[in-house]
């Protein structure tokens, strides 16, 4: 299925464009953006980086991906980025990450996407529950999930390499209906 684009009061979630480009790379490069991040892209080239920006355009045109770009409809300027990460059909849910760009930070932008996408997921793509992970460390996140209506589940210990070398807990999130 085609990711849809997804309007709130604010915002527009779309698809990943090719006009995105800089802007997915600012989210990939950007350093304190990546503090929390289990998966970063530090180690890529800018050349692999874009390469795989232009893949996973390519992928959202065959609906092969759920990722949205988030736009401020009114000035139509991207300001993050929130993608179904993985799905697991038995039984039957999805992880769900998101980034906003630093200079959009306390805007509330996070919260009303992720509000957006998980209604979406569980009420017209029909998964039984939406999960999100974070960091431990990761207050802002963990605000915008429980604004957002997530409730935590759980945790694992010491899984996150933070940047002095310590490890934290992951929390675990999810919402359904």
């Amino acid at each position: 299925m085609l990711s849809r684009t997804l309007e709130t009061e604010r915002l527009r979630l779309r698809r990943y464009e090719e006009k995105d480009i800089d802007t997915i790379l600012e989210i990939m490069t950007d350093e304190r953006l990546a503090e929390y991040k289990l998966v970063t892209y530090q180690d890529l080239s800018k050349d692999e980086k874009i390469n795989l920006i232009k893949t996973w355009i390519r992928e959202s045109k065959l609906s092969l991906e759920e990722k949205w770009v988030i736009e401020v409809k009114d000035t139509h300027e991207v300001v993050g980025n929130i993608v179904v990460n993985s799905v697991i059909k038995k039984p039957n849910y999805c992880n769900v990450g998101y980034t906003i760009l630093y200079k959009y930070w306390g805007n509330g932008y996070a919260t009303e996407a992720l509000k957006a996408v998980s209604y979406y997921l569980l009420n017209y793509r029909n998964y039984y529950l939406v999960e999100c992970s974070c960091n431990e460390n990761n207050k802002r996140s963990i605000r915008v999930l429980e604004k957002a209506g997530f409730i935590q589940d759980g945790y694992i210990n010491n899984r996150r390499i933070n940047k002095d070398g310590s490890y934290s807990r992951v929390l675990y999130y999810s919402k359904k209906i």
